[in-house]
């Protein structure tokens, strides 16, 4: 990302603070996994979105006092053993180059600067930026910071400017779409290569290791999301990730997966035969799916209800089930349909600002992913593409990928 555009979008954020205020958002600690490990670091999302920046225990402070907007990075500044041993870099002078913020200070000076900036002004509103699912989810960062300022300084007025920003990201830029744009496209690599190399008897995490290489080979640490990769009854369960049967002759296979390129997610589901070529009936049941996902993608342009196009699809499935005669009336395709048919994304796989009665607007991205699951017949189908709305339609950024009947079988047969 620009300097240009980060400044432009602290800027857009500042324009909606009310006068002798500030507004502070961290981006978050490393979490202990087990000894002396952790997880791999997840920067929270406004805070990349407002600075480029994925710094461990960093924070950005934004104050406007008397109609004059100033911005601070406050950020861990490694020691030298820290950077013999670890290999942190730290060069104030690039952060500053590459933000557009000032002004970079350790962390330790957070609590004389806001106690100088509240003594020498009439602050009254602090903007905090928390995303929070669950009361009883133990205090982040952000709201032990919100405590104590309210403790300390009772009059203050706390505010939560985490939807504020959520609503700037679900537009996006030009540079986000390119992001976007890139993340496809080594997704759409990653499963070209299983298709290459998958055959009966792989476990499904080794066929989801040819995929795994190509995101290595672009420096992608960790995928959009954990992979999905379901064999047999194993794709009738939504969230399965255990990705560890073995698979055989005539198995369908189903991977949810996506890479992410600079935080920006693809977010992909395909349905394919492992040994390269579909049954009549697999043949006849993904078919089905696809007309569903196909009739809903025609229909998706600016000023279409998002909402509406699951029941599209929907609607789709069942009049098509009903024809070959899986059930008797379209309310039967709640036995093998349970989720909904797509979300919006960005920064987060399932992003921001998904809403039910959400008109689809140009440069919003969103996934539609129809499946259906039968229990009784050990196969799970879902197709998902991601798409980007444009003046008049949408665009399907994921249809490099496989996706029809012919050229599956077309594209698996060159690695036979």
């Amino acid at each position: 990302m620009s300097k240009e555009f980060l400044i432009s979008r602290r800027s857009r954020f500042a324009e909606t603070m009310k006068d002798n205020s500030f507004y502070f958002v961290c981006s978050g600690g490393y979490v202990e996994s087990t000894d002396d490990e952790t997880y791999i670091f997840q920067p929270y999302r406004n805070f990349v979105y407002l600075t480029g920046r994925n710094d461990v225990d960093a924070t950005l402070l934004i104050s406007k006092i008397n109609g004059k907007v100033n911005e601070i990075l406050f950020m861990h500044i490694p020691d030298e053993h820290e950077q013999r041993w670890m290999g942190t870099r730290f060069d104030s002078n690039e952060i500053k180059e590459a933000t557009g913020i000032d002004r970079i200070i350790p962390n330790d000076s957070w609590d004389s600067t806001v106690s100088r900036m509240l003594f020498a002004n009439n602050v009254q509103d602090v903007y905090i930026d928390m995303a929070r699912w669950d009361m009883n989810y133990s205090p982040n960062e952000a709201q032990k910071r919100a405590n104590r300022l309210k403790e300390i300084y009772p009059y203050l007025n706390i505010h939560n400017a985490y939807h504020t920003i959520c609503n700037m990201r679900v537009i996006k830029d030009q540079a986000e779409i390119e992001n976007h744009r890139k993340a496809v496209k080594i997704t759409e690599e990653g499963v070209k290569n299983i298709l290459l190399n998958m055959k009966p008897g792989m476990t499904e995490c080794q066929i989801e290791a040819y995929y795994d290489f190509v995101l290595k080979g672009y420096n992608v640490k960790m995928p959009a999301f954990t992979t999905i990769a379901a064999t047999g009854k194993n794709a009738c369960i939504m969230h399965y990730v255990d990705n560890d049967t073995q698979t055989k002759d005539g198995d369908l296979i189903l991977f949810d997966l996506g890479a992410q390129w600079n935080y920006y997610c693809a977010d992909v589901s395909r349905t394919y035969p492992v040994n390269g070529k579909f049954t009549e009936r697999q043949k006849q049941l993904y078919n089905i799916v696809l007309k569903g996902l196909e009739v809903a993608e025609s229909m998706s342009k600016p000023g279409q209800l998002k909402s509406e196009l699951q029941q599209i699809s929907k609607q789709v499935m069942a009049e098509e089930l009903v024809k070959i005669g899986k059930i008797d009336k379209v309310e039967d395709i709640s036995k093998y349909y349970f989720h909904g048919s797509g979300h919006n994304i960005g920064l987060n796989t399932h992003d921001v600002g998904d809403r039910g009665d959400l008109l689809l607007e140009e440069n919003l991205m969103f996934t539609l992913e129809p499946g259906l699951y039968f229990d009784d017949e050990q196969i799970g189908i879902r197709i998902e593409d991601t798409l980007l709305v444009t003046k008049d339609g949408v665009e399907i950024m994921s249809a490099g990928i496989p996706k029809t009947v012919e050229e599956i079988e077309a594209f698996m047969a060159q690695g036979k």
